[in-house]
């Protein structure tokens, strides 16, 4: 069987220039990869190695089960006894650069970089000068919506 070429990401690297500090960290990366491998094998020896890899198998099956179930019947907490099996959600806010050009043209040059300048931009709804509840109509708010599960 033919050994495997090691790919060149010429075509698609950015700025590649091959600083010489890299490539001495990369050797210090793989060496640490390989010790890594060395402590596995040694470890796999062992028959609480396997009870520990069985155990990690379980807890991620487990999870996901977790996770199923919370998606279907809803959140749990037991704030008491620290039991958590709780979908959490999570808003982050989009801005609407071209929305803004449009409804608020004076606000333009001071708020558009080639997106919303969100400092700027929570500036001038602090200082009042803008509504966030009309940002959010005018569609140059919005909030996309992301989960993260605490299960422990």
């Amino acid at each position: 069987m033919p050994e495997k070429k090691n790919p060149d990401y010429s075509a698609s690297a950015v700025n590649l220039v091959n600083p010489p500090e890299i490539g001495l960290k990369l050797v210090e990366y793989q060496d640490y990869q390989a010790r890594v491998k060395t402590l596995e094998a040694n470890l796999e020896a062992i028959p609480e190695f396997q009870e520990l890899q069985a155990c990690q198998k379980e807890i991620a099956d487990l999870n996901a089960q977790l996770r199923g179930m919370i998606d279907a019947q809803g959140s749990y907490q037991d704030i008491e006894n620290g039991f958590y099996g709780v979908k959490q959600l999570k808003k982050t806010k989009l801005y609407s650069a071209s929305n803004f050009e449009y409804y608020f043209p004076e606000y333009a040059t001071a708020v558009l970089v080639k997106s919303i300048n969100v400092p700027v931009l929570e500036g001038l709804i602090k200082g009042n000068l803008l509504n966030e509840d009309g940002l959010r109509r005018a569609h140059i708010i919005e909030d996309k919506e992301s989960y993260a599960y605490i299960i422990r």
